[in-house]
């Protein structure tokens, strides 16, 4: 009950966007450095894109985004029983130059969310973990909300069998905002 006070807490005060240029690639070696030195169950695995430029985000709600979507990749890949190299966690950054943005995702090798929860994903209290608060996925929207990103969440299908569930954000660089100011709600 404690632990749900306090998530509650933090999501209800989560301070307004500071957005400065930052290193997307930079950010997310920093954030993986800290898991490399954690026993974890299920490894993580990065693909940065060298082309990535910089973004406009908060360092810190970043982080927090990320270690977010980590913590939900890990434990659902290790709640599907998998936990091998074969299926691991992967963040990857994308530069997509057609809409100046860069994407960030995170993808898990668990089950996959039911249908009725991806509609409600990002809603306070919605989770399919037994211990869950279902405030991680809310926080990652509301902080996403603030920085004029999409964020958006699907499972992962391989010939017809759900293999895992991916979770993107779709950031605006600091060009795309310098060259044509305002156009921060760009597409995936």
């Amino acid at each position: 009950m404690k632990r749900l006070v306090n998530e509650f807490r933090d999501y209800a005060r989560l301070p307004a966007a500071e957005l400065k240029p930052v290193d997307l690639n930079g950010l997310v070696s920093d954030v993986l450095h800290l898991y490399a030195n954690e026993v974890t169950a299920v490894p993580i695995q990065a693909q940065l894109d060298p082309a990535c430029l910089p973004v406009l985000g908060d360092p810190q709600q970043l982080r927090q985004v990320l270690h977010n979507l980590l913590q939900n990749a890990m434990d659902a890949t290790e709640s599907a029983g998998h936990q091998s190299a074969e299926h691991s966690v992967r963040v990857k950054t994308q530069w997509l130059e057609p809409t100046a943005r860069v994407r960030l995702s995170v993808l898990d090798s668990g089950t996959g969310f039911p249908e009725a929860i991806l509609k409600r994903a990002f809603e306070p209290y919605v989770t399919t973990k037994s211990k869950g608060t279902g405030l991680g996925l809310a926080v990652v929207k509301k902080i996403a909300d603030e920085h004029r990103t999409r964020v958006d969440i699907v499972n992962r299908v391989l010939d017809g069998k759900t293999i895992g569930a991916q979770v993107s954000l779709s950031f605006a660089t600091v060009i795309e905002e310098s060259v044509y100011p305002g156009t921060t709600q760009g597409t995936l």
